[in-house]
């Protein structure tokens, strides 16, 4: 009889244990701090600024704010970035300050891929040509970027845009969702730049020889010739590719101060 009432002791008390514990479960659960909201997992910008040697792209992505676009495709598949760098975007500041605001944007999306590919990826992978975050905004087959690897033997990357043929010089960032790759060369869409005017940029305007006689005008005069004229054309065209180059030396130099 004594064992009885015992074991019946026993159970009420394992009974009233489960029964506080389950009511003690069911309070910190729904007390529990709401998740915070969803942030992008990696800052583009501060990355770039980080690594040196991309001031101009971490300005341009920023303040068109194609940085907080690129960060909202973390969240999916990922995004793999091609980044020139300073020098790689002096030698290409007349082109593309020509732009307006819309079409620079383009160019910054056409340097993304709406999926994350790490190095060896891109040196194996299938099908080479690839559409970017440009061509998305835009049309199939427009905007597309030609990745390869090249047949030197060498495991180096190839990017060409049907312009220019650039390379990929270091790995900058490489962590799921996100890929980013320093490049040679600004890569600019065939569909934005022509190879007439592609070409007329780089090259300078034409100068007179001397002591050769220029054609007659239509009142039959000779035209006079301003030498002034087209030097100040080639210094023009010159002028902000050097400044932005020695300001990009300038910031790297270490204070002697």
């Amino acid at each position: 009889m004594v064992a009885v009432v015992v074991a019946e002791g026993v159970n009420l008390s394992l009974s009233i244990s489960l029964l506080t514990f389950l009511v003690l479960l069911h309070l910190s659960t729904s007390q529990a701090p709401a998740p915070p909201p969803f942030s992008p997992p990696f800052n583009i910008t501060h990355i770039l600024l980080d690594a040196r040697d991309f001031n101009v792209a971490a300005s341009a992505l920023q303040a068109s704010g194609v940085a907080s676009q690129f960060e909202e495709f973390e969240r999916g598949v990922g995004i793999t970035l091609f980044v020139p760098t300073d020098l790689a975007f002096a030698s290409s500041t007349n082109l593309l300050r020509s732009l307006p605001a819309e079409k620079k944007s383009l160019v910054l999306e056409f340097h993304a891929l709406h999926s994350y590919y790490p190095l060896g990826s891109l040196q194996s992978i299938v099908n080479p040509v690839q559409p970017t975050l440009a061509t998305e905004d835009t049309a199939a087959g427009l905007f597309t970027l030609n990745i390869t690897r090249l047949s030197n033997g060498s495991s180096d990357v190839s990017i060409a845009t049907g312009l220019v043929q650039a390379s990929i010089t270091r790995t900058v960032f490489d962590q799921n969702p996100l890929a980013i790759f320093a490049v040679s060369k600004v890569l600019l869409p065939k569909d934005l730049f022509n190879r007439t005017s592609h070409t007329s940029e780089a090259a300078p305007p034409a100068v007179q020889l001397a002591g050769t006689a220029p054609g007659p005008g239509a009142d039959g005069r000779a035209p006079v010739m301003s030498v002034s004229t087209g030097i100040g054309q080639r210094v023009d065209s010159l002028f902000w590719p050097l400044i932005a180059t020695g300001l990009i030396y300038l910031v790297h130099l270490p204070c002697l101060c």
